[in-house]
């Protein structure tokens, strides 16, 4: 496979504590997590090497804290590469927002996390509901394509409606009302449609027999924070949990011991994606016409009540005992065709006054 789009965390900083946020179910889970930059020459290789999409996501952290945010972004700019980037809002003045919309051009967008109106959003955030809306117009307002993306739960579900209008009025180009990744007795499920996660489907089926790699189809590979390169940020993510849930994990010893090649300051991204070991034994794993479980490869662990990622439903019910490893969970978890078709995501857009389930 030849890259041809990157995901990339840049730093571990964060103005927020998000319950369901992977930073902190790491530290629910006793481990505080580093201070980690991304050097900004990492995104100078990632450019030198020919990558013309690149988004900075926020997987275990806010983009616009990195130290070098600026020069990053005219690094990215400057090079005519597509820019995409989720983030807060919460950080900067009207006027950096909207400098960073007029630099932006066709395909370029930025997602905006506004979960409701002020008392709701501030409800799960703790960012100003305010500053992020005012942020996200100056954004628009210099020229940038933004879209309100909000998790919805039982106390902000009844404003979908209203936030669907608002967002067309103050000039989104999309709405997107997605479910959490979870829910509990604090932050409970909506009640109305779309209740169920993507894990409650994969627990009641018994994990699906087809994967489709999301990131594979799409020629792209996630870059953490240390700079290690993923087939996707959702491994990178449970990689966390599993390197100490279960240490004999085979991605685990094969990350671990290729460590300095499977990294972008290292090693070209080509090389890494067609000859690491990590990647050649991930890809041969899931990419079949029918999945194949593999008991070395995934292994089982009794899941632990303090860790809600591997917990269903936390705070509520019983331990589950699943073969949930980083690889069988996060694939059948994220790139299960079936759960595809049933849809997680409700996907709003502002051209159209329905729905739809993607």
């Amino acid at each position: 496979m030849k890259v041809e789009m990157v995901q990339v965390g840049i730093t571990t900083r964060c103005n927020c504590h998000c319950y369901f946020c992977f930073r902190e179910e790491l530290k629910r889970a006793g481990r505080k997590e580093a201070r980690y930059d991304l050097p900004k020459e990492s995104i100078q290789k990632i450019i030198d090497q020919g990558i013309r999409d690149i988004h900075l996501c926020g997987n275990r952290g806010e983009a616009i804290f990195h130290p070098d945010i600026d020069e990053i972004i005219d690094m990215i700019k400057s090079s005519g590469s597509r820019f995409e980037m989720n983030t807060n809002g919460g950080r900067f003045d009207n006027d950096w927002w909207y400098r960073l919309g007029q630099k932006m051009t066709p395909g370029d967008q930025v997602i905006f996390a506004l979960d409701g109106l002020k008392n709701t959003h501030e409800y799960y955030r703790n960012t100003s509901w305010l500053k992020v809306m005012e942020n996200m117009k100056a954004f628009i307002a210099g020229g940038g394509r933004a879209i309100w993306q909000m998790i919805v739960f039982k106390h902000n579900e009844h404003q979908v409606k209203f936030i669907k209008n608002l967002s067309k009025t103050i000039g989104c180009a999309e709405t997107w009302v997605i479910n959490s990744r979870f829910y509990n007795k604090k932050y409970q499920r909506p009640t109305k449609e779309n209740k169920k996660t993507k894990e409650d489907i994969l627990i009641e089926t018994g994990g699906i027999k087809q994967i489709q790699c999301k990131f594979f189809m799409g020629k792209r590979i996630y870059i953490g924070v240390d700079g290690s390169v993923w087939p996707c940020c959702f491994m990178r993510c449970h990689f966390g949990f599993k390197e100490r849930a279960y240490p004999g994990n085979t991605v685990t010893k094969l990350f671990k011991e290729q460590y300095d090649f499977n990294n972008v300051m290292n090693t070209p991204l080509d090389d890494i994606v067609n000859n690491s070991k990590m990647f050649n034994r991930i890809y041969s794993n899931i990419y079949n016409d029918t999945y194949k479980y593999d008991p070395e490869f995934n292994g089982s662990f009794e899941v632990d009540i303090d860790n809600p990622i591997l917990y269903k439903n936390p705070n509520e019910g019983c331990l589950v005992r699943h073969p949930r490893t980083m690889v069988n969970f996060a694939c059948q978890l994220y790139c299960n065709t079936e759960i595809e078709k049933k849809g997680n995501r409700i996907h709003i857009k502002n051209e159209s006054t329905d729905s739809t389930l993607l």
